[in-house]
């Protein structure tokens, strides 16, 4: 009976998004992304892949599935969230993303926040003048509540990625050691409702009459800092908060799905690790320090380690000694209906062979019906593409293609030395 309560109050509260502000602005925001994400498709390839409008809808679906699976998360753990230094975490945040875009994360911001706050919290032992004033609520922090959450909004972002990580992944032209190749960005964006949990002392006689659902003993797991005073109790309560998610990978050696996923696995894995490192320092307090370090540190790992690993191996989307190579294909495309796909090494086109400066004037003058020979995974085929119009095929990058990205990878350091360098010294890229 208990348990249905519960469920009742957190299904109550987790629905109130729907008339959260927050919640419509996020989407808002991301829907604006996606619609930048699509006017460059259309400057490099005359029109869009996908509507943006499409787009931000399986973001609001998969965000809301997300912030059903985090809010579970936060409720089952316990977590505080008044007591865990958000109002610290966010303006470093800020800050942080004018080093680089990707360091808006609260991996890199609340990590840090937390080693301040451990650091404080040790120094306050011997020095307890030193915190007052801004720094007092630095040092009051619930680093183990931080460091949790940071564990859950990563792993809901693991899940994520699993789902829909690869979903309307958009072609791009990369410069790399292999030349100018073909690749993909993987970009979403998800807005998350989510119940989160405020812990406040009453009166003992308040609360018999507030109706509360009795929670087991082991509950929660990162308890909050709070004591009450005598006569008072503990409680928490449901309420209702909203946050935001974003992924931006790039695949090269491997298709979008299976990027995904292995971005996903080694996401989660770091999560999960994130998770533990905070409830051993929830239980040991001198671990703290070395957890709240795990959290930016980790994450960057897993950044420059999977880009390594992406950019080391053999690029998929290359020119081959024959033919022409499809990078993409328009949905709803002449060459969708044909049933080509990525990868695809056209050979001939009405048995005639085919090179990349002159593909698409002989697709014009093979005219409705074309035939084209094709290999796929070793084995030839052959396909019929109807149509007169645009035939909706994106091919490779060659040599002489003019547009094209190229990739820097450099860890946080190198980032912030260039930010904080003299603009003279700056170097033209």
């Amino acid at each position: 009976m208990a348990f249905l309560t519960l469920a009742r109050l957190f299904l109550e509260t987790y629905f109130l998004f729907l008339t959260n502000i927050l919640f419509w602005l996020v989407l808002l925001l991301a829907a604006f992304q996606y619609q930048r994400l699509s006017l460059t498709e259309i400057q490099l390839f005359g029109r869009a892949r996908h509507s943006f409008w499409r787009q931000t809808a399986y973001s609001a679906l998969f965000g809301l599935a997300g912030g059903l699976l985090a809010s579970v998360m936060i409720v089952f753990f316990g977590i505080p969230l008044l007591e865990i230094g958000i109002a610290y975490v966010w303006p470093l945040a800020i800050m942080l993303l004018l080093i680089h875009p990707r360091y808006l994360c609260f991996a890199y911001a609340g990590g840090l926040v937390g080693v301040f706050s451990a650091v404080l919290q040790l120094l306050e032992r011997y020095w307890p003048a030193i915190s007052t004033g801004l720094l007092s609520g630095l040092a009051d922090i619930h680093i183990a509540g931080l460091l949790a959450l940071i564990g859950i909004l990563h792993l809901t972002e693991s899940f994520l990625i699993a789902v829909s990580g690869h979903l309307f992944a958009s072609p791009i032209f990369l410069k790399t050691n292999q030349g100018v190749v073909g690749g993909f960005t993987l970009q979403r964006f998800w807005p998350l409702p989510l119940v989160g949990l405020l812990a406040m002392t009453l009166p003992e006689a308040a609360a018999a009459t507030a109706g509360a659902v009795p929670m087991p003993e082991w509950w929660p797991i990162f308890a909050s800092r709070t004591v009450p005073d005598a006569g008072e109790t503990l409680m928490y309560l449901l309420l209702p908060i909203v946050a935001g998610l974003g992924y931006g990978d790039i695949a090269v050696s491997t298709t979008p799905r299976r990027k995904s996923r292995s971005s996903s696995r080694n996401l989660s894995a770091y999560s999960l690790l994130l998770l533990a490192v905070a409830f051993l320092a929830f239980r040991l307090p001198a671990l703290t320090i070395l957890a709240a370090l795990f959290a930016p540190l980790g994450h960057e790992f897993l950044i420059m380690m999977g880009n390594k690993k992406e950019f080391a191996g053999q690029a998929l989307y290359v020119s081959p000694p024959v033919g022409v190579r499809v990078l993409d294909i328009f949905p709803r495309s002449p060459a969708a209906a044909a049933g080509l796909v990525p990868g695809d090494v056209l050979l001939a086109v009405n048995g005639m062979p085919v090179e990349r400066q002159l593909f698409y004037d002989s697709l014009r003058q093979a005219g409705a019906g074309a035939m084209i020979n094709l290999e796929r995974d070793g084995r030839h085929y052959r396909l019929r593409l109807d149509g007169t119009g645009d035939p909706g095929i994106i091919l490779v990058p060659d040599h002489a293609t003019p547009l094209y990205a190229e990739v820097q990878h450099r860890h946080f350091f190198s980032l912030l030395r260039e930010r904080l360098a003299p603009r003279g010294n700056k170097k033209e890229k």
